[in-house]
């Protein structure tokens, strides 16, 4: 079993498409929609945990409100 880490599906061998390596660990995906999104910013997908991978997300939802103001927690 694989897993693609932009649409978060898990794969088995004859359901992956396409891969793609970064630094040096290959990534599996269903399509090549999710590999382009994945190649554009790997770290948005990986090398995070649950809850970095949320506030990224969270981050970016909430960009056009704070058009770029440098958010602190204090």
């Amino acid at each position: 079993m694989y897993y693609d880490p932009v649409c978060k599906n898990v794969l088995t061998p004859d359901q992956i498409k396409t891969n793609y390596t970064h630094k040096g660990t290959s990534y599996k995906f269903c399509c090549e929609d999710c590999r382009d999104k994945f190649s554009q910013d790997p770290e948005k997908y990986v090398g995070r945990n649950w809850w970095q991978r949320f506030i990224y997300r969270l981050a970016e939802s909430n960009a056009e409100e704070f058009k770029g103001e440098k958010l602190s927690c204090h």
